[in-house]
């Protein structure tokens, strides 16, 4: 099983790594790619794309042979959305947490998106993924294209809390080193 992991990766935090961790764990034949966003994605507070790399490359150390990252976001001179990534990695799920769930219906190229392609989701603090199946009708039609993993426990820590709070703690070790060493996420 192939399971491409998008994402900022702004950088990644022990919440990336504890997920990956619990799929591998779960799905003992699967295959985590890591695919980081591009700083042509509209986001305006990206670091750089060698760093959020370096950082992935880190984890995925940790995480062992079954975890690799794909540069294809970062190659293709303009970001053309999750759906073409899909596209190009084939028969794969496409994992992502609630928040971002909670948007698909707003993603490029939906509702095609979720008809052709299969998905896991992650829950998040505040988050009625069923209630947004039966709010729209597409997700709800295709229901049995998404794994949703209520028994994971919710998930309270982002990228963006980091490069709010720095708080170290939510960081793997060695990606905080990497951080200190590269002084990144210094501004305010």
């Amino acid at each position: 099983m192939k399971i491409i992991y998008g994402g900022s990766f702004n950088p990644p935090t022990i919440a990336h790594y504890q997920i990956s961790q619990m799929i591998l764990d779960k799905f003992p034949d699967s295959k985590i790619i890591f695919v980081p966003t591009s700083t042509n994605y509209e986001k305006t507070d990206l670091h750089d794309d060698k760093h959020r790399l370096e950082m992935l490359k880190i984890m995925c150390d940790k995480l062992g042979n079954r975890a690799s990252i794909s540069t294809y976001e970062l190659d293709s001179p303009t970001y053309l959305g999750t759906y073409y990534t899909l596209k190009h990695f084939g028969d794969c799920y496409f994992l992502m947490g609630a928040d971002n769930f909670d948007y698909i219906d707003k993603w490029m190229h939906f509702p095609d998106i979720v008809v052709e392609n299969k998905f896991i989701v992650i829950p998040r603090d505040n988050y009625d993924i069923e209630k947004k199946f039966k709010e729209n009708a597409i997700l709800n039609k295709y229901r049995n294209h998404f794994i949703i993993f209520n028994d994971f426990n919710k998930i309270f820590i982002s990228s963006s809390e980091y490069r709010q709070t720095k708080n170290s703690n939510l960081l793997l070790e060695e990606i905080k080193e990497y951080i200190e060493k590269n002084d990144l996420y210094k501004e305010a």
